[in-house]
This record gives structure tokens, C-alpha cells and sequence, in this order.
């Protein structure tokens, strides 16, 4: 059984819009908890593309956001996210992801395939 956990509404619209509606560690957390990884920043865009049509099959009901969320600007989002919690709650629930759903792909390989090889620099600890 696929396990679920529970986080702000505004950080399950963040991910499944593409607008950031609240600090972005709740978008890390949501897609760390759903991909079971540490995603870094570069991933983030891909993580919320796969993320989506999960958060949708368990939540039809978001599907207007998505549309909705085109409309916001910083002058206008805590009206939108005042809106949509009072619509779907302070808190929704999302599954992890499956290996079918995530493709789990090493977090500086991917970079590479961004910028060049040569730009990247690792700190190690």
C-alpha cells in the first residue's frame, strides 16, 4: 500500500501549479517526501511534472488550480490561497510516488545534462 502524509494546502498547490504559493522548503518537502530522495533545485521543475498526475488521481477536485493559478501575481496570492483553502482545506494528503511514476536520476548527472560539466563545482563536507 502506498503511503501518504499530509502538508499545507499551499505547498500541494505549489507543486502541482508551478506557482509558488508559500516558502519554497514546503515544495521540498513535498516532493522529497513523494520521491523518497533529497531533490535538489534543478530537479524541482521535473520532480512537480511527475508529481502532478499523482496528486490529480488521488485529487481530481485540484484540477481548476492549475488554470486558476495562471491568474496569480504577489499582489494577488494570498487572495487565491485564501480561496483555495477555503475550498479544499488547510491540509491535503499526497501518496509517494511509484518507481513508474519517478524516474530517480542522479541529481548531478542531471545537472550535467543542463549546464556544462565544467560550470559544476561539488562542495564535499
Amino acid at each position: 500500500m502506498t503511503q501518504t502524509k499530509e502538508f499545507p494546502t499551499r505547498d500541494v498547490l505549489s507543486t502541482i501549479t508551478g506557482t509558488l504559493m508559500s516558502e519554497i522548503g514546503g515544495l521540498y518537502e513535498v516532493c522529497n517526501f513523494m520521491t523518497g530522495e533529497s531533490v535538489f533545485t534543478h530537479q524541482l521543475p521535473r520532480v512537480c511534472r511527475e508529481a502532478r498526475p499523482v496528486i490529480l488521481a488521488l485529487h481530481p477536485e485540484l484540477e481548476p488550480t492549475i488554470k486558476e493559478a495562471e491568474q496569480v501575481t504577489p499582489e494577488n496570492y494570498l487572495t487565491w490561497l485564501a480561496t483555495w483553502e477555503a475550498r479544499y482545506g488547510t491540509a491535503i494528503t499526497v501518496p509517494q510516488m511509484t518507481i513508474a511514476e519517478h524516474e530517480r536520476i542522479d541529481a548531478l548527472s542531471e545537472l550535467a545534462e543542463k549546464v556544462s560539466p565544467d560550470k559544476i563545482v561539488v562542495i564535499a563536507p
